[in-house]
């Protein structure tokens, strides 16, 4: 068939979602490395051109409008410190995951693999869900999850999808609207996704460099506590090798967090993200509530504090109902003044900067590998650290 018959998002706005490899009934769709992203590509020998990936496809469609002024703001933590602790921040997640659980839904979030695969997985027991703890700073596999899911919803079942904006924007473009009242959405704060194939990369210099297995990696550690006394968040990343190595720094000296620190490995369409507004389109929002001392003074946060923000009536009634968080009520218009990473308030010219960074940082990335980067792009000195923190508060 014609090639141009069918046009999905070109490369500046592809989410890498991978709805449309799930929407496809011919199955010829596939996600194709493409530089150091993946993007989907068309078999037109077995396409049809009946254009159902063009109709799930999230980033052709237009958001619906949200009236924020029904988004309620919320200061979290789970009950149980140990869970906290085990969590990125407030273990809201977590929380969230052993409620659904309790009410009978299957619950959807991100397993980082045995092979250190991000990838997008069903639970059905709370032992299940502890996979799903902590952040994956990784774009996740996420294909063949949503026909999972539409399986799942088919069969009576109901489920509770934590992800990416962009992917419960994917969820929702395949689940019917008729069916929807089965699905409740979770999306995380996201500051954007970084390249799998960067991230394998890594991974193999790491075991190359001291002659090991990686069997565990933390992209968030809290063995310093989550917040500095300062109010500064406490960075740091961890990992252990089968030999019994153990790693635990800040993550300004860690190489794949400092270049995801620096925007060089983000996927392309997150540098101009359509979902960081207060305009939230997920039932309920979660994330780091950093800043959270300049909204609501006296709280405990060494162990780690989450922002939960209900959009719909469905997500404040599953938040209203679960026994495992302790919650206070904050303000919404003070968050989101403060909140890291809840909407790019960077200007035109700036996004646009960063991003032709990026796109030079990926070009020279696929002609001379990690370990040529690693040298030219190396983490930053302790001076250099010092500088750019006064430049930050200058």
């Amino acid at each position: 068939m014609n090639d141009n018959s069918i046009s999905l998002a070109d490369k500046s706005s592809c989410t890498g979602c991978g709805a449309c490899v799930d929407a496809c009934t011919k199955s010829c769709i596939s996600m194709v490395k493409g530089g150091i992203h993946a993007y989907p590509h068309i078999n037109t020998k077995q396409c049809i051109g009946c254009k159902k990936c063009m109709s799930i496809c999230p980033s052709l469609h237009t958001l619906e409008f949200v009236n924020i002024t029904k988004q309620k703001y919320y200061a979290c933590r789970h009950k149980n410190l140990s869970a906290v602790k085990t969590s990125t921040s407030g273990g809201v997640g977590t929380a969230l995951a052993e409620h659904a659980i309790d009410n009978g839904f299957y619950v959807v979030g991100v397993v980082l693999t045995r092979d250190g695969v991000a990838k997008h997985a069903i639970a059905t027991r709370k032992t299940e869900i502890q996979a799903f703890k902590g952040s994956k700073y990784v774009q996740s596999d996420s294909v063949g999850i949503y026909k999972k899911c539409l399986q799942v919803i088919k069969e009576g079942h109901k489920i509770l999808f934590i992800g990416t904006p962009c992917q419960i924007e994917a969820i929702k473009c395949i689940v019917p609207v008729s069916l929807q009242d089965c699905l409740l959405t979770c999306s995380i704060i996201c500051h954007g996704v970084n390249s799998p194939y960067v991230w394998s990369d890594y991974r193999d210099n790491i075991e190359k460099k001291y002659h090991s297995k990686l069997v565990n990696y933390n992209f968030r550690c809290k063995s310093h506590g989550w917040q500095k006394q300062n109010g500064d968040s406490n960075l740091r990343v961890s990992y252990e090798l089968a030999s019994g190595k153990k790693v635990d720094v800040p993550s300004w000296k860690n190489q794949f967090h400092c270049w995801f620190g620096q925007h060089y490995i983000m996927r392309p369409s997150c540098f101009n993200c359509q979902y960081r507004t207060e305009e939230r389109h997920s039932d309920i929002v979660i994330g780091d509530f950093w800043n959270i001392d300049k909204v609501k003074e006296g709280l405990d946060t060494y162990n780690g504090v989450s922002v939960l923000i209900t959009t719909t009536t469905k997500g404040e009634d599953f938040f209203k109902s679960n026994p495992y968080l302790e919650a206070t009520p904050v303000d919404g218009k003070k968050s989101v003044v403060v909140l890291k990473g809840l909407i790019n308030k960077k200007t035109r010219e700036t996004k646009d900067r960063e991003l032709q960074t990026a796109k030079a940082f990926e070009e020279e990335y696929c002609r001379n590998g990690f370990e040529y980067m690693a040298k030219k792009y190396p983490n930053p000195t302790l001076l250099t650290q010092i500088i750019n923190k006064i430049k930050s508060l200058l």
